[in-house]
């Protein structure tokens, strides 16, 4: 297969991949065996906005985030595994460091794409939708943070660092760096990989699905939309199971009482669920069911937070 000079690639289902259920195994395999530490990923939205609505910060303290372009086309697969060879080694015998990395060649080798009528296999990059694609990633993204991070990291530099996939949040000090320092800095950890900055706007800035909004001395949040989100879910009319209509209102109603949001807040975003389930013919006694039950259970097992 020719090597592709392609960013625009069409992926073909990894279900259809004769090493997908081995890739499936490995993910667990890898998590047992390689003892990651995650202590710059946050695991989801909720941990991210309890984390930083906890922080103090100061006129000093400016946010801005990156996106990792391109992450999976550009991972480098002989890198990873002798960095995945080296974590191995650490915590098991010989034996099992060997099958495991032979396994993961082998799933890692299945990294071919369709282009114009074209089949490509290129020498970087894993495949889109392989169930072992985010591990990979983590791995050799958690091998450069720990290498070439850390001591900014560490430093007065940066207050608040966290990363989810191919998204970065930074909160630096500026009496110490610059947003066009860090972004120099970051930019040179790997030839393979080109960070693409967002600062902040109005004192606000997107991250995940949530909105940090900069007050004097501290963070808080919100609910992001996209300008393109519209109020379409299944009509309450068509003929679904019921608990296929109602999963869009378990997921809304379970973020808002789970965010630390303000009770302003929540009350917009409480009116906004409402409306969308008007919009689409629900009974407005199923969904006010719905959050009377979910605040239950989410009080219940958090009960240090507050009742809103």
């Amino acid at each position: 297969m020719p090597e592709s000079k392609y960013t625009n690639q069409t992926t073909p289902s990894d279900l259809l991949s004769t090493t997908y259920k081995i890739a499936k195994l490995l993910v667990n395999k890898l998590h047992e065996h390689l003892h990651l530490k995650y202590h710059y990923s946050v695991k989801d939205s909720v941990s991210l906005a309890k984390d930083l609505t906890k922080l103090k910060i100061n006129e000093h303290h400016r946010m801005i985030t990156f996106d990792i372009k391109d992450l999976n086309f550009n991972i480098p697969i002989t890198e990873t595994l002798a960095i995945t060879k080296h974590l191995l080694s650490e915590y098991n015998e010989e034996q099992i460091t060997t099958q495991i990395l032979m396994l993961l060649e082998s799933v890692l080798q299945q990294n071919y794409f369709s282009f114009q009528d074209n089949t490509y296999q290129p020498e970087k990059g894993v495949s889109m939708g392989s169930p072992i694609s985010n591990t990979v990633a983590e791995i050799f993204l958690q091998y450069l943070e720990n290498t070439h991070l850390k001591h900014i990291l560490e430093s007065k530099q940066i207050i608040f660092y966290t990363s989810y996939v191919n998204d970065v949040l930074m909160i630096y000090n500026t009496k110490y760096t610059t947003p066009e320092t860090i972004h120099q800095h970051i930019n040179k950890i790997h030839p393979n990989l080109q960070f693409t900055p967002s600062h902040k706007n109005n004192n606000s800035l997107c991250f995940l699905d949530l909105l940090l909004i900069r007050q004097p001395n501290k963070i808080e949040i919100d609910i992001y939309r996209k300008p393109t989100t519209t109020d379409t879910a299944i009509n309450y009319t068509s003929n679904h199971p019921n608990e296929h209509k109602m999963a869009a209102y378990h997921y809304q109603t379970n973020r808002m009482t789970s965010l630390p949001l303000t009770t302003d807040r929540e009350k917009t975003e409480w009116q906004k669920i409402l409306t969308i389930a008007k919009n689409n013919n629900f009974p407005v006694h199923l969904i006010t069911r719905l959050k009377r039950h979910t605040q239950q259970k989410t009080h219940t097992n958090n009960p240090d937070n507050k009742t809103k």
